[in-house]
Formats: C-alpha cells, structure tokens, sequence
C-alpha cells in the first residue's frame, strides 16, 4: 500500500518562514550548529585553477521570535585555513602564486547576524523552494558588492579594489517527511556552499587579477560535542566564544575584510 503524500507548507511566507527556520535551525530558539567542509581554488585569467588551501569551520546560531512575528537570527562563525594536503591549521602559508611566505588570519566573524520581516497575509513568500518526491531543495544564491573595508590607499598590498564584489551560493537538503512533520522543530540538514571573492587580505597580493573559488558542503548538528574533532579542540584552544551563540543581537556584521582591518588597527 503506497503511503500518502506528505504536504510540505512552502507556497505561503508564514509557511517558508517556519521550514526555513526549522531546516537551518530550530523554532523553539535552541541553539545548533552548522559547519562546512571547502576547498578553495584560485582562479587566475588564462590559467587553470589550482587548490590553494582547505577551510573547514562551522557556524552557531538560533532564532529568536519577536512579539510582532518577525524574526531574528543570532550567530557567529568561525573557520580555520588547513594545509591542502595534510590537513594541518596553518599559521604560515607560502603562497604559490607570489612565492612569499603570508601570515594567516583563520575567520573568526562575530556577529554574522540576520533579521526577517514579519509574514504579511497573503504574501507568496521569500525562500524558493523546491519539492520533489522524498526531498526538499532549497536554493539561494547571494550577489555582493560594496564599498570595502580595506580601501587600495590605506592598504595597497591586503585591497582588491575600491569596491568589494563576491557571491555566495548555498543548496540546502532535507526530507520531505520529517519538514512535513510539524511536531519537529528542527530537522536533518545537508547543504552545499559555494562561493567566489577577492584575493584575503592576508594573502598580500593587492588588485593582481583573478579570484578565489570556494566549494564545500556541511551539514547541521544539535551540539559542539557533535563537530569534528580537531575543529573543536581548535576551537576550544583559539576561539572558546565560538561554542555558543551570541545572547544578543548587534550590529554590524563582521566579515573577514572588517576583521582584519582590526586586528591591523590593534598592531598600530
């Protein structure tokens, strides 16, 4: 006997709002964390790309539901540069392309903070969803541009550009039966994460044309104890904020371009 459907509330924006919070996290305001496994390539006109170095980090974050129906999400992440080949947290990278010997920052952002509007009635919603069979995909796909931080006349070796110009790429996964399930308040997750950006500026190498590629996967997990081992412990050795969410919500974010300019302003 075939089981029946399952019906998936995706067509509403209360309905998205509420599968979105409950495959990147939870609705009942529990923290959980998201981490990521990357590789990230350069990519230089002409040539072919070439795996630079491996990323691997995580996010923690919740949801947190205002009286009037928006809601807020409070998170901070952090990720650590490995070396391609053996894995190792680097401090140091000799970089292939400039044959120098860089300095690393691993991420460390802190807010990485967001806010979604209150459901109106009759809204047809904001996530593009997408369900087909046993699965549910979502996909969201970010363009940036911006001013940036790290301006070519204050710093002509860490800038790309007077403008910071990226975009980031996620595909979330989750079943169709435990995101029909609405006794669940938050339910397995796999994604893919995809991203293009400028040079890091720690990498010293200015407007040199090219960029980065980045291109990884991840999936959720209910507590820090779940992460991979040796992120923890670097984490709990570097970065031991990083274990919980933040318990307010500030502004403005902090990208790696913001961080380091601080950590330059801090050696003055």
């Amino acid at each position: 006997m075939t089981a029946p459907a399952v019906a998936v509330d995706t067509s509403s924006a209360a309905g998205q709002l509420d599968s979105f919070m409950r495959m990147r996290a939870s609705t009942d305001g529990r923290e959980v964390f998201a981490n990521w496994w990357v590789t990230v390539f350069a990519a230089i006109p002409g040539e072919r790309p070439r795996e630079l170095f491996r990323l691997d980090g995580f996010n923690v974050g919740r949801f947190v539901k205002a009286e009037d129906g928006s809601v807020q999400f409070l998170s901070r992440e952090v990720a650590y540069y490995r070396d391609i080949k053996t894995g190792e947290f680097l401090k140091e990278w000799t970089n292939p392309i400039t044959n120098e010997k860089n300095t690393v920052l691993h991420v460390a952002n802190d807010p990485v903070n967001q806010r979604f509007a209150a459901p109106k009635p009759g809204e047809a919603g904001r996530f593009p969803f997408m369900q087909a069979g046993d699965d549910v995909f979502l996909r969201m796909d970010i363009p940036l541009s911006y001013t940036n931080p790290l301006l070519p006349a204050e710093f002509p070796a860490e800038s790309s550009g007077p403008m910071y110009v990226a975009s980031e790429h996620f595909i979330f996964f989750s079943k169709t039966r435990d995101l029909g399930d609405t006794k669940l308040t938050s339910v397995p997750l796999t994604y893919a994460w995809a991203r293009t950006g400028p040079w890091l500026p720690w990498m010293k190498m200015g407007a040199r044309a090219g960029n980065l590629i980045y291109s990884g996967h991840g999936k959720k997990f209910a507590r820090f104890e779940d992460l991979p081992a040796d992120v923890r412990e670097f984490t709990k050795a570097n970065f031991p904020q990083y274990q919980t969410a933040p318990a307010s919500f500030t502004t403005p974010n902090e990208t790696s371009w913001t961080y380091y300019k601080k950590q330059a302003a801090a050696k003055k």
